[in-house]
């Protein structure tokens, strides 16, 4: 049949010129060889901040759960506690202003468990790149710490309120000379015993409210500080480079040799004419 007379056409050429497919694949080899120890080696080293579970849990709309929140109280929330939120945290200046040794950074949350963030670090040297992954992560779970920690600002308002109750009680009972307020009640005419009982029970109420906020506080800054506390996993110092790999390059060298030989040898057949006979 006139196709296997072709197709043996074929194999035949390639048996003829097997030198010098055997050559190209040869010097392609060497080349990517030469290539791949003359550039410069490339390492990466991973960190990782693990962020604590929170007992709160919620669920946006359009995303996906689960989210980990870092705090204990909802009101304390952003808008939009996501993976997306805390990465964008990470990348912002005073973090990165942080982190020495300088390297090339990229931060991703894990694909299988968001409550972790992937810090990798790219460079030329290994003990450097460990290094500034390691230094990023510890910026960063500094960082996101100063989130889940209260600022203490309504435990302050609540004081002063407090303060101001006690203030105003203490005025009515010096400007009415009252030394013991349970006997002052039933002494005083009615209008000044009702402003006296609407002033302490102001006080009272005040003093209670700062005690809430206070025990409040208290709470949410051992929580930040223990259950809730990011916990970086230090990343090791890499031993090989992920660029350039030599095995991945010869191999791409020798497919490339293969298929540059096997074009090559049918060129130079079509070149040489056909055979004589």
């Amino acid at each position: 049949m006139p196709n296997e007379i072709d197709l043996r056409d074929y194999f035949d050429i390639l048996i003829r010129r097997w030198k010098f497919i055997i050559g190209m694949v040869v010097l392609a080899v060497l080349a990517a060889a030469l290539v791949t120890f003359a550039l410069k080696p490339t390492y990466q080293a991973t960190a990782t901040i693990a962020l604590a579970p929170s007992t709160v849990s919620i669920s946006l709309a359009n995303q996906l759960p689960p989210y980990y929140l870092m705090v204990d109280s909802p009101r304390r929330l952003p808008t939009a506690y996501t993976p997306a939120y805390y990465i964008a945290i990470l990348q912002g200046a005073d973090v990165l202003a942080a982190v020495s040794p300088r390297a090339d950074f990229s931060v991703a949350a894990d694909g299988n468990d968001r409550a972790l963030l992937r810090i990798t670090a790219t460079g030329g040297d290994a003990q450097n790149v460990a290094a500034a992954a390691n230094s990023f992560a510890r910026a960063g779970a500094k960082r996101l710490q100063q989130l889940i920690v209260p600022n203490g600002d309504d435990v302050a308002l609540a004081q002063t309120k407090f303060d101001d109750a006690q203030r105003a009680l203490d005025k009515f009972l010096l400007d009415n000379k009252i030394s013991d307020l349970e006997a002052a009640l039933n002494a005083l005419a009615p209008e000044k015993r009702q402003a006296l009982v609407q002033l302490a029970r102001a006080r009272d109420l005040a003093e209670s409210v700062y005690l809430d906020f206070a025990r409040e506080f208290a709470k949410s800054e051992i929580l930040a500080d223990s259950a809730l506390r990011p916990t970086v996993v230090p990343a090791n110092v890499p031993t090989a480079p992920v660029s350039p790999r030599l095995t991945p390059n010869l191999l791409m060298g020798a497919a490339f040799g293969l298929l540059l030989g096997i074009v090559g040898a049918f060129v130079l057949e079509f070149l040489a004419g056909p055979p004589r006979k």
